[in-house]
């Protein structure tokens, strides 16, 4: 089993990422960090086309995310997470991950927002809590 920390690159990165960090800790599990770049995304940073190759092994997007989850860290004592790089929609790809990990619980950042905001506008962290296959700890980004 593990934790799994949804960290996209935002101030927020770095609260999501202590708590699952205590998290793992305190629960003696693995920790993961998951990081999810849409394909345009994918395609604009490596300014080539990415046709026929697995984006996900791709050394540049793997460092895409060891450096944002590396600024997450700032300078924690404690441990490192795995780090995955992932293609795609983010809430898709995020619960996906966490099911191929067995995961104990799956930690992500949320913003509070107005109902209207919610109906029209898709939320990450909504979609993950609705599907995630694993417990939720929601960190309030606020």
């Amino acid at each position: 089993m593990a934790i799994v920390a949804a960290i996209d690159d935002s101030e927020g990165a770095a609260t999501v990422l202590e708590e699952a960090q205590t998290l793992a800790a305190d629960l003696e599990e693995e920790l993961h960090a998951v990081h999810v770049l849409k394909r345009s995304e994918l395609v604009d940073v490596l300014e080539k086309d990415v046709k026929g190759q697995d984006p996900i092994e791709n050394y540049e997007a793997q460092q895409i995310g060891e450096s944002i989850v590396s600024r997450a860290l700032g300078e924690s004592t404690l441990p490192d997470p795995t780090v995955s790089v992932r293609v795609g929609d983010p809430a898709t790809e995020i619960t996906a991950y966490a099911e191929k990990q067995d995961a104990r619980y799956v930690v992500i950042g949320g913003r509070q927002r107005s109902p209207t905001g919610k109906a029209l506008f898709g939320s990450v962290t909504q979609k993950v809590i609705f599907d995630s296959p694993a417990p939720i700890v929601s960190v309030g980004l606020e």
